[in-house]
């Protein structure tokens, strides 16, 4: 059976397709299309919350005016905006002024949240339409792929109890190619991010226990992340699921089981 890629399924959530005879017959496109559906609704909850301040804009519609005075801009086409093009300037405006002392912060002033923010961003770039994305459920094939891409043969996820494993694909991490799976689970998709640094080098600050292991973990934009280090490897689990659901998905994926 031939399952949907992510661009179809984003041409149906954006309208731009009409939804295929197919999904109402196979369950993993099923749920692939509520996956895509829920992100895009979280997405505009995200920005809806985002409003103009009231000084900001009439700067903003100030300017517009002086630029028109002298001549840079059609008077037409400034003074005919309309009150919402205007707060939406505005807001935009107002998100870049905030975003980016942010990054900026992170990546300099606060070393650990950007080893966490790096591990978010690979994982909703593998939520993310991926041209690279090696899309395969057998772990002996992804672990065939990831060996010759990193030069290792990573631990592979073994998935049950409503898991399935969705593919696998390459990132960077602190300069480094890294592998990573992606798994759906009956919670909602996580990625396994395989990489060489240690726990520490992650920045977090929770130990937990378990199955005769030690967890690192910690939480980040909404996400929380749970890492064991394995032989020369840390595997981190992340998604927005609770920390003991994603400790034990490590255990229950058999990860641990390889040396």
């Amino acid at each position: 059976m031939t399952h949907l890629a992510d661009d179809q399924f984003e041409d149906i959530v954006q309208g731009r397709a009409a939804e295929p005879a197919h999904v109402a017959e196979c369950r993993a496109c099923r749920e692939r299309l509520a996956e895509h559906r829920a992100i895009r609704a979280r997405l505009h909850a995200s920005f809806a919350s985002v409003h103009a301040d009231a000084a900001l804009a009439e700067r903003l519609r100030g300017a517009g005016d002086l630029r028109a005075a002298a001549g840079h801009a059609r008077p037409s086409k400034v003074h005919h905006l309309s009150r919402f093009a205007w707060a939406t300037l505005a807001a935009a405006a107002a998100v870049i002024l905030i975003a980016v002392p942010a990054v900026i912060y992170l990546t300099t002033a606060n070393p650990a949240s950007a080893a966490q923010a790096e591990l978010v961003k690979i994982h909703a770039g593998n939520l993310a339409p991926h041209h690279e994305f090696f899309t395969e459920a057998d772990p002996a094939k992804l672990t065939d792929y990831l060996k010759t891409q990193l030069g290792f043969e990573p631990a592979a996820p073994r998935v049950g109890q409503g898991m399935a494993i969705r593919g696998c694909c390459l990132a960077h991490f602190k300069g480094e190619h890294v592998g990573s799976y992606v798994v759906d689970t009956p919670r909602g998709p996580i990625s396994i991010i395989v990489m060489p640094q240690a726990p520490e080098a992650l920045g977090m600050h929770e130990k937990l226990q378990a199955g005769g292991k030690t967890f690192w973990a910690d939480s980040f934009a909404r996400n929380s992340m749970v890492a064991v280090r394995i032989g020369n490897y840390t595997y981190c689990a992340v998604g927005e699921v609770p920390h003991d659901l994603l400790t034990q998905i490590l255990l229950d994926l058999g990860l641990t089981g390889k040396p």
